[in-house]
């Protein structure tokens, strides 16, 4: 069944823009715009009539067949008078949300607030008496400018500051029915520069120097007194640095390697009293970018792969007809065409493609960019290990956060090699440790345990790493 078409009348000053702009004006939801609007993903597909300008013959390229049906691709084409457009319901992700707040020991701070905001999903919690009352989620508005954060840096770069301040500011505060008494956030560095109005441009480009490290108050419209976590580094921030402390990794004995797997793979090792980081440039493909039929664990992604007799059957979010293809479904893809022999220990398929329905599959370049992205991180493991002078089978455990480590099948990230090939520990995927981490420092305000913890913290840059280079190349491979 088609979805239902908007009607938009033309005003002045719209002539010229593009649907996509139109659309970001008008707070609607949008389809993926992973280059952000850039015209080179091809993923801004929406069924659209009226007074457009005409498609070009890159864009009718990019959507093939959908061209005769309606779709363009709405960064492309342009406003020329009114149009019609199909409404998208807006997704929410998932986020951890069955942890108790406990009691506050916070004096006179009876109304509370945490957020975690991530690139793509911004989480809130909302407390009161110690006790949660409201969680929501909502996707990221700054996704418009890209899917991944450094296009989001260029876009700031570009004289984009304020305006990505002023969207996730209005987002948070949005969500927010009151001003509250003592707000904690955390995200990644640049996230939280981009909420402050700190300059991010020194996160993009060597030495990699953040304008700070954050660990203070700042004020705004939801709430006077907001603390923003401290983040170790330029590509670890504040939500590892939560995530570290809620996961209790100050207090761990065993050596415990502690991973959130997205488009940048942010790694820390816990080993006696240290705790050593790095972040590995995963790129976007774990989240649906750069794989032709990616996207985010939406209706319609195909979420899970598994062996059925002599071949492979899938599920999809929702249960709907397969839209295309996210992370976990990537991953377990890729570990059921090993496991059946379809693809060999080097990433080259027996044929070029494989289908999940009658459209949606994966492809040789597909593969390349999750092996790309899977040596990333296996890399950034070992040469951790490297650092603190142990082996990848001395590690006892591993804790897998975030929303995707709720979702990944853990065979198969050891299958394809995800976390190197010889670990032999016990995996945990207690999901959005970076919330548990804000709303349980929000309530408790332990500031001595926690920069006790920054303290044990070291980090190591993986750029012009001799040993992250040739772990890289050895982890391009599979294993049967």
């Amino acid at each position: 069944m088609r979805k239902k078409m908007k009607y938009y009348k033309c005003r002045a000053g719209d002539i010229g823009k593009s649907i996509l702009e139109i659309l970001v004006s008008l707070g609607e939801a949008l389809p993926e715009t992973p280059c952000g609007g850039k015209g080179s993903c091809g993923k801004c597909r929406m069924r659209v009539k009226g007074a457009l300008s005409p498609a070009s013959a890159f864009e009718i390229s990019l959507l093939g067949e959908e061209y005769e049906k309606g779709v363009r691709l709405i960064c492309m084409a342009r406003v020329q008078g009114s149009f019609e457009y199909e409404e998208i319901k807006e997704t929410s992700a998932e986020i951890q949300t069955d942890f108790s707040a406990g009691e506050t020991k916070v004096k006179n701070r009876n109304s509370l607030l945490a957020v975690d905001i991530g690139t793509t999903t911004v989480a809130v919690y909302k407390i009161d008496n110690g006790n949660i009352y409201e969680k929501k989620s909502f996707m990221n508005p700054q996704r418009i400018h890209g899917a991944d954060v450094i296009s989001r840096l260029v876009y700031a770069d570009g004289g984009g500051k304020n305006e990505l301040k002023n969207e996730i500011c209005n987002a948070i505060k949005d969500s927010c029915e009151k001003e509250f008494d003592y707000a904690v956030i955390c995200g990644n560095t640049a996230m939280e520069h981009f909420l402050c109005g700190e300059d991010p441009s020194g996160i993009a480009k060597l030495p990699f120097t953040p304008a700070t490290l954050f660990g203070k108050c700042y004020s705004f419209d939801f709430c006077k007194n907001t603390y923003i976590a401290p983040c170790v580094a330029a590509y670890v921030g504040g939500d590892i640095t939560l995530g570290m402390l809620a996961a209790e990794l100050d207090r761990e004995e065993k050596t415990t390697l502690y991973m959130d797997i997205g488009t940048n793979g942010e790694i820390a090792l816990k080993r006696g009293d240290k705790i050593l980081c790095c972040s590995a440039a995963a790129g976007p493909a774990f989240e649906g970018g750069n794989i032709e039929f990616g996207m985010t664990a939406s209706c319609g992604a195909v979420e899970r792969v598994y062996i059925d007799g002599g071949g492979y059957k899938f599920d999809t979010v929702g249960n709907a007809e397969p839209a295309g293809i996210c992370g976990s479904g990537l991953i377990d893809a890729a570990a059921v065409l090993l496991e059946l022999e379809l693809m060999d220990e080097t990433g080259r398929l027996e044929q070029d493609r494989y289908y999940f329905g009658e459209k949606v599959y994966i492809s040789q370049k597909d593969i390349r960019n999750l092996q790309s992205a899977k040596a990333a991180v296996a890399a950034g493991v070992r040469t951790l290990c490297h650092e603190a002078k142990c082996k990848v089978s001395d590690i006892e455990k591993v804790i897998i956060a975030g929303g995707f480590g709720t979702h990944i099948n853990t065979e198969s990230a050891l299958k394809i090699g995800l976390i190197p090939y010889d670990f032999e520990g016990e995996v945990e995927s207690p999901g959005n440790l970076a919330g548990m981490g804000a709303v349980g420092f929000a309530l408790n305000s332990d500031e001595k345990r926690l920069w006790d913890l920054l303290e044990r913290v070291s980090y190591t840059e993986l750029s012009g790493h001799k040993k992250f280079n040739e772990y890289y190349i050895e982890e391009m491979m599979f294993e049967y």
